[in-house]
């Protein structure tokens, strides 16, 4: 009886120390797992970093990742320099930039004040309306190129040559300012997580709907704010087919469209080239690091989980 009396609590003493050791083990190979993706998926961006260094002697007679003779920053500058009429690649850079901080900034307004409206002021046809809102997002971006361009092309402008919109940058940032369907929806997931005790207490205390959204709602949201904002930053910022569209004069022209040029006009200069595509990742890579911690707060208290 003293035998098996005393093997027992060893046995069990023993039990944890194997689940530990197999929980350590699988956490170890989900980390080898991660990192071994981390550096797959940065393989393309040191291939650019590599290829931007390079000479087009050295991009040619050696293999794509192998290190260049030396750092060819003259590549940069002649990228930087490469437009005719006096345009820079820095001159694409700023149009990115402002159409960017515009459609950022006009998402940020609209949408969140759409989105409180939806999840705490109580009207009729709320639902509805915001079904109708929602079914909007199923409508490819295709679809309605046309009707927007007929539109753009309607309005008068009193500054554009053409007197309507075609040729001004205005229709690629004013839609912004007029609300949209996933900021709205984002931001009502992430309202609707917001005790309503905390609305109700202010409006006992005398507050009213615009001094709760401004007070209690946008400071909470700014989980949610930040992952919009980084959305529709890297939506504009990547666009190139709108600019193509409405755009006309060389100095109006963003990033994408300059670095598509750049491609059909300088045929085999991939350094340069990488050199562009580089400089134009960086306000996106420094948005990113900035609010990452928000960025990951928002997708998770949004409802955006994948």
């Amino acid at each position: 009886m003293t035998a098996p009396t005393l093997a027992a609590p060893a046995a069990r003493s023993r039990r944890p120390l194997r689940v530990r050791a197999l929980r350590v083990s699988r956490r170890g190979l989900l980390y080898a797992v991660l990192i071994a993706g981390g550096l797959l998926m940065m393989v393309p961006f040191f291939w650019m970093i590599v290829t931007s260094l390079k000479t087009r002697a050295e991009v040619f007679g050696s293999s794509p990742l192998s290190l260049p003779s030396g750092a060819h920053f003259e590549n940069y500058a002649n990228m930087w320099n490469a437009f005719p009429q006096g345009v820079t690649f820095g001159t694409f850079f700023g149009n990115s930039l402002k159409l960017a901080l515009l459609c950022t900034a006009g998402q940020l307004v609209t949408s969140s004040m759409a989105a409180y409206a939806f999840a705490v002021i109580p009207f009729r046809g709320r639902g509805p309306l915001f079904g109708i809102l929602l079914a909007t997002l199923i409508i490819p971006v295709q679809v309605v190129l046309v009707p927007n361009f007929v539109l753009y092309r309607s309005l008068p402008h009193p500054f554009s040559a053409s007197g309507n919109w075609i040729g001004t940058q205005e229709p690629l940032w004013v839609g912004a300012w007029l609300g949209g369907a996933f900021g709205t929806f984002l931001l009502r997931q992430f309202f609707l997580a917001i005790p309503r005790e905390l609305a109700d207490a202010a409006r006992v205390d005398g507050a009213n709907p615009w001094q709760i959204f401004t007070r209690i709602y946008v400071p909470l949201a700014r989980p949610a704010l930040a992952t919009l904002a980084i959305f529709t930053f890297m939506w504009t910022w990547n666009d190139l087919l709108s600019p193509l569209i409405y755009l006309s004069a060389l100095d109006q022209y963003t990033t994408t469209v300059g670095l598509a040029f750049f491609k059909g006009q300088f045929i085999g200069k991939w350094p340069e080239m990488m050199a562009g595509g580089l400089v134009s990742l960086l306000p996106m890579i420094i948005l990113f690091v900035v609010a990452q911690k928000y960025f990951v707060r928002g997708i998770a208290l949004s409802g955006l989980k994948g």
